[in-house]
């Protein structure tokens, strides 16, 4: 049995309706994917960012609790003792709005395990909170003292564990739903691509195939013809067809149809294209908002930081104003019974000692405060400035240094006193926190001790050069070309994003107008050169090409 044979008009009717619907698949395949892609992010962002955000501010509440409790013992001024029971008040009630809010969103089992434990420790440490708060306002100072030693601390820490967990938990969610935001744009993109590049496929052959048989069949006007059938098959479809009147059979009339489908094929086609450009310009836009968690995860580490080091001075200063208070009220009672001059020289030996003491480290607690807000100000605000390069990399490392103060792992810097540069602190001073942070997250892991050395070297009058190096694990060859790919990491699941050197390598080639390279041997070590000019407040045609 054969098959009638397809006239011509047919066959294109036939084949361009197959492209057509080709495309109309590739369109609704195309829409669902970004249905899919669009609820995957807006589950992301609307769901599980807002836990992490609750979890932070619970936390930061804690903390004012905490030192609100800390001030009403070595506050004597009335009004600022209600002041500090206000604060542990209006903070608890922000924490119990948190737990109840967080109870409503959260419902991996995890998470509510440990929701459990969180409300369990916070049963209790308000119970603590206000039999403190009731000392305080009856002005039993030792008995609140011993109450926040003995039971407030240990609750305390143990709330502090309990919503790091909670955060590190809902963050694995968030990273997961990343995960699925990636694989799902990927397979959008695949099957559209496939569709579309079938699509081409087909329509170039279905060209080619229907002109040759347009050329033995045609009979009249064979060159114009053939000319125009040619113009077709090499995409030019901007020439007119002369197409007699009343004519709707013939070889030109099939052309022009055919003409007019390839038109309305490629208009699909740029369709197609602009709702791919679209769907890319939503994930540029989430990897932006990722950078942005990851530099406010960085500057939650330094205020950390800070505060483990404000820990020993304001300690110390308690702890000798604790002592001036004892001793005052011994040199009172001495006085009412009768003074000797031994022990008003004993009294005033040890006034004197305790206030050398109680100045000491109240300069030193001001140092640290003046360098964590001019840390603080360079990395919000970005702004140029001129600056000593040894003291900016100083102040970092201070900043950083309750991570890296074990004893295993040593941080050198060698860096001359002289190099002054006019530049941009903030974004320099986060470069070399997530080079240190990738040292020891990468180049020490297993590893029981470990050596980062940070030094400078003035090249000539216009440029220096930084290299941050540590002695660890190196880098494998074959990840080298793609350390600074967004998202490329080897600690998934385990601590690293795949976004410090994307940020670090954006922030010297872009905002300090250098380059940066890396020099690595496995198991001998890693260094990462960052050449920098001194005047970094240039033009941009002026910048060290990257």
């Amino acid at each position: 049995m054969h098959l009638p044979r397809l006239k011509i008009a047919h066959r294109l009717a036939l084949s361009y309706g197959a492209i057509i619907l080709l495309l109309i698949a590739t369109t609704f395949v195309g829409i669902e994917k970004l249905q899919d892609l669009s609820a995957t992010t807006d589950d992301a962002l609307n769901d599980k960012y807002p836990k992490i955000i609750l979890v932070n501010e619970m936390n930061a509440d804690l903390g004012v609790i905490a030192r609100a409790m800390r001030n009403a013992l070595i506050l004597n001024d009335q009004d600022q003792l209600l002041v500090q029971i206000s604060d542990i008040k209006t903070a608890s009630d922000r924490m119990t709005d948190g737990l109840f809010q967080l109870g409503r969103r959260i419902t991996d089992a995890n998470g509510l395990e440990l929701l459990r434990q969180i409300r369990t420790v916070n049963s209790d440490y308000i119970v603590n909170q206000d039999d403190f708060t009731r000392l305080i306002a009856e002005h039993k100072m030792e008995e609140a003292r011993n109450l926040l030693r003995v039971d407030l601390y240990g609750y305390q820490n143990t709330y502090f564990e309990l919503l790091d967990k909670l955060k590190r938990d809902q963050s694995d969610l968030m990273e997961r739903s990343s995960r699925e935001v990636a694989m799902t744009y990927r397979t959008a993109r695949d099957v559209m691509f496939t569709l579309v590049g079938a699509a081409v496929l087909l329509s170039v052959g279905i060209t080619f195939l229907i002109s040759r048989s347009l050329l033995k069949q045609l009979g009249g006007e064979p060159d114009y013809a053939s000319a125009i059938a040619r113009e077709i098959a090499a995409g030019d479809l901007s020439s007119k067809i002369n197409v007699a009147e009343n004519d709707d059979s013939s070889l030109l009339f099939v052309m022009s149809g055919m003409r007019d489908r390839l038109v309305a094929r490629d208009k699909a086609l740029h369709d197609v294209n602009r709702d791919l450009a679209n769907s890319i310009e939503t994930l540029k836009q989430m990897q932006e908002d990722l950078i942005c968690n990851e530099k406010l995860a960085a500057l939650g580490a330094l205020v950390a930081g800070i505060s483990h080091e404000l820990n020993t001075p304001i300690g110390n200063g308690i702890m000798a104003a604790s002592t001036l208070i004892d001793l005052t009220r011994t040199f009172s009672r001495d006085v009412g019974s009768g003074m000797t001059r031994s022990s008003l020289n004993y009294y005033i030996n040890n006034i004197t000692e305790a206030s050398e003491i109680l100045l000491r480290n109240l300069n030193r607690a001001g140092d640290l405060v003046d360098s964590f807000k001019q840390v603080a100000v360079d990395r919000e605000t970005s702004q140029g400035r001129r600056f000593i390069l040894a003291d900016l990399v100083s102040e970092t490392l201070l900043m950083l240094r309750p991570n890296t103060k074990k004893d295993f792992f040593v941080v050198k810097l060698e860096i001359p006193n002289d190099i002054v540069m006019d530049s941009y602190p903030g974004p320099l001073g986060q470069a070399v926190i997530n080079l240190i942070d990738n040292a020891m997250l990468h180049g020490f892991d297993g590893r029981e001790f470990g050596t980062v050395s940070i030094s400078a070297l003035q090249l000539d009058s216009d440029h220096v050069e930084v290299s941050v190096a540590d002695d660890g694990n190196g880098i494998a060859p074959e990840n080298l070309k793609r350390i600074y790919d967004p998202f490329f990491t080897t600690k998934f699941g385990a601590g690293g994003s795949g976004l410090g050197l994307h940020i670090t390598h954006n922030i010297v080639t872009r905002i300090l107008a250098g380059r940066i390279r890396v020099v690595s041997t496995l198991n001998v070590g890693t260094t990462f050169i960052m050449t920098l000019p001194i005047r970094g407040l240039i033009k941009p045609e002026e910048r060290i090409l990257s």
